[in-house]
């Protein structure tokens, strides 16, 4: 079966490939017409994205509604500390990462918090000058200033006061307990911005803070790389910054070319043209077709958020829905091992909660993660617990005779629908009758529409951390916050909004874990979502490219980390 998918998807791409053209680079011409060999080429890669990038800046971006690129964005600019390929925070451009043990993380008897940073000697902007706290505290005015388009994090609000000890030294004093705020000056929370560059404009001139070139062309940051040149829609070049603090980069050119859509990335990659994709756009079927006839690179796969099944508990029809048995029940019938094979290759895998096992801090909560496995049995014997009993027709029955049929709706995107009905038939086969249907394309924005679901609502959930506030009760999408809530199953539990509240407050890590691992036992026992399988992104890295680290982990984690060892034959 996925023999003739990939038969049917190469035969399909190889069509539209054709029209696409690769761009080349002609050979250098003597006055002869002879080609003359370069002696001692820098060296030089060429990356890719599908779409455009005119804002390096995410925070502005976000705002103002620009396109940007995450990867590039990472090659440009550096933190104080950053996740790594595995989600863990590294130090970068500050000497360490705050903890309690060395003392630059505290928890004041009065409640209130203080994190203290320093930045490492010699650091520079890539403009040459003397990179020091006076950028770090203008940051935080900038960031806190609500008459400048950016994007303002919940979490700002928590901090209390800004004090520059000394050029190297920083101390963020914070109301009460806030568990990322070591993730501050990274580009999860106010990436630093120069104060030699930005000031006069975020002071006189706020209106156009957003339009200044800074932001795109003449970008200067602290990264391994620096702005050379860029063609809005069609390219962006770096170069070496070989006054990184981190070291000097070994590539000393990277060209990222911005094309219109993920035909013109498979073409330019199988003609040579593409050494690296870190972005988004390359679905499952192109990259096994890029796996089976690209010779001379590796796709790698990593697990990248989920697909889960969101129960309704506000007025459902029918109301078995919110009985946790009948959730198991449901859980125990659909065949996930099998989705994961037919619908992505076997590359995925199993998700028992939303946590992907590619987080950090996945090991800790594994221990108290309920699971179940498919049984059809076990679903079965649950459903007669319950008082139902399968008809002549084989769909089951309550004790007065009615029919027990459920309504599930999902996302028109094409993981979800293929998603939908594989999960459909699968629950049909033990004698639970399912309607599917998909959310017309008119209808995405509707929110009062997608979050009255009947029953169930199938839909892609991100694997990481910060989601977790999204099951808090009072982020239930109603009528009065105008259906805004990221608790879209409108789930309401007392015990899990008080473990949630202590994890977002409980600083030392061991009591943290403890408290994350009771979140995960309850969402994994209780079900308020049922999770299906995580699914996968793809990275693109040609042989001879070396020390390219592929990022395993979701969310923030970096996705050109340690780009300065990055290395080319």
């Amino acid at each position: 079966m996925n023999e003739t998918r990939r038969y049917i998807v190469a035969v399909g791409l190889a069509a539209s490939l054709a029209g696409c053209t690769v761009p080349t680079t002609p050979p250098v011409q003597s006055g002869r017409g002879e080609q003359v060999a370069i002696a001692s080429s820098p060296k030089r890669i060429v990356a890719a994205t599908v779409g455009d990038a005119r804002v390096f800046y995410q925070d502005l971006g976000a705002t103002i509604g620009a396109p940007g690129d995450n990867a590039i964005e990472e090659l440009l600019n550096t933190g104080l500390t950053e996740q790594d390929d595995r989600g863990v925070s590294r130090p970068q451009l500050a000497e360490a990462v705050p903890s309690i043990e060395a003392g630059s993380w505290v928890v004041l008897s009065d409640g209130r918090m203080q994190t203290t940073w320093t930045i490492r000697p010699g650091v520079q902007w890539q403009d040459g000058a003397a990179y020091s706290t006076a950028d770090l505290v203008f940051t935080i005015g900038v960031i806190t200033d609500e008459e400048l388009p950016l994007r303002r994090r919940p979490a700002f609000k928590l901090i209390d006061a800004v004090e520059a000890v000394d050029s190297r030294t920083i101390k963020v004093s914070w109301t009460k307990p806030f568990i990322d705020a070591d993730k501050l000056f990274t580009r999860d929370m106010g990436m630093p911005l120069p104060k030699h560059i930005l000031e006069t404009a975020a002071a006189e001139d706020k209106a156009n803070f957003g339009q200044l070139s800074y932001w795109g062309a003449d970008f200067v940051g602290t990264g391994p790389f620096r702005m050379k040149e860029l063609a809005p829609g069609s390219r962006v070049v770096l170069g070496a910054n070989k006054a990184y603090a981190l070291g000097s980069p070994k590539i000393d050119e990277i060209e990222v070319r911005f094309l219109s859509e993920p035909n013109a990335l498979i073409a330019n990659i199988l003609a040579g043209g593409v050494d690296l994709f870190v972005g988004r756009g390359m679905n499952l079927d192109r990259a096994m077709l890029l796996e089976d006839q690209w010779k001379e690179g590796q796709v790698v796969t990593r697990l990248s958020g989920l697909i889960v099944i969101y129960a309704q508990f506000l007025n459902p029809a029918p109301s078995i829905v919110t009985n946790v048995q009948f959730r198991r029940a449901a859980l125990a019938a659909i065949d996930r091992p099998q989705l994961v094979d037919t619908l992505l290759y076997g590359r995925g895998a199993v998700a028992h909660v939303y946590l992907g096992p590619n987080q950090a801090e996945y090991p800790d909560v594994e221990p108290g993660i309920v699971q179940y496995p498919f049984d059809p049995r076990q679903s079965a014997d649950i459903m007669t617990s319950m008082g139902y009993v399968r008809g002549a027709d084989g769909v089951y029955r309550d004790t007065a005779g009615q029919r027990l049929t459920l309504e599930m709706r999902s996302e028109p995107l094409e993981t979800e629908q293929k998603s939908l009905y594989a999960v459909v038939d699968s629950m049909q086969r033990v004698g639970l009758e399912v309607e599917p249907i998909v959310i017309p394309r008119q209808r995405t924005n509707d929110l009062e529409y997608r979050y009255t679901f009947p029953a169930l609502y199938l839909r892609g959930h991100a694997s990481s951390l910060p989601t977790l506030e999204q099951y808090l009760g009072v982020q239930s999408p109603l009528p009065e916050n105008r259906w805004a809530g990221t608790n879209r199953g409108r789930y309401v539990s007392q015990e899990l909004d008080a473990l949630i509240d202590r994890y977002y407050v409980t600083i030392p890590r061991p009591e943290r874990s403890e408290l994350l691992r009771g979140v995960m036992r309850h969402l994994s026992d209780q079900l308020p979502v049922l999770p299906l399988f995580y699914n996968t992104e793809f990275t693109v890295i040609a042989n001879r490219l070396h020390n390219v680290t592929a990022t395993k982990a979701a969310s923030g984690a970096a996705k050109t980390w340690k780009s300065q060892e990055w290395d080319v034959d």
